[in-house]
């Protein structure tokens, strides 16, 4: 199987930013996926880390409502 990238179905507009992606479930070949920051960025900009960890527990929710 040929897996292509998947910015051209989450990022459909190349001006689109990870803070407007977040919070949201999208489904990527039958796969439920979100954004999240990665743990590097928060690393270097502390102040994303509350948005870390909400985006953390909304994949967390998301799991465990199945």
């Amino acid at each position: 199987m040929s897996w292509k990238c998947s910015r051209p179905i989450l990022f459909q507009d190349e001006e689109t930013d990870v803070k407007s992606l977040r919070g949201k479930m999208y489904d990527v070949r039958g796969i439920k996926t979100t954004v999240a920051y990665h743990p590097l960025a928060v690393r270097r900009r502390p102040n994303l880390w509350s948005l870390f960890i909400e985006d953390w527990q909304y994949v967390a929710e998301q799991y465990f409502k199945r």
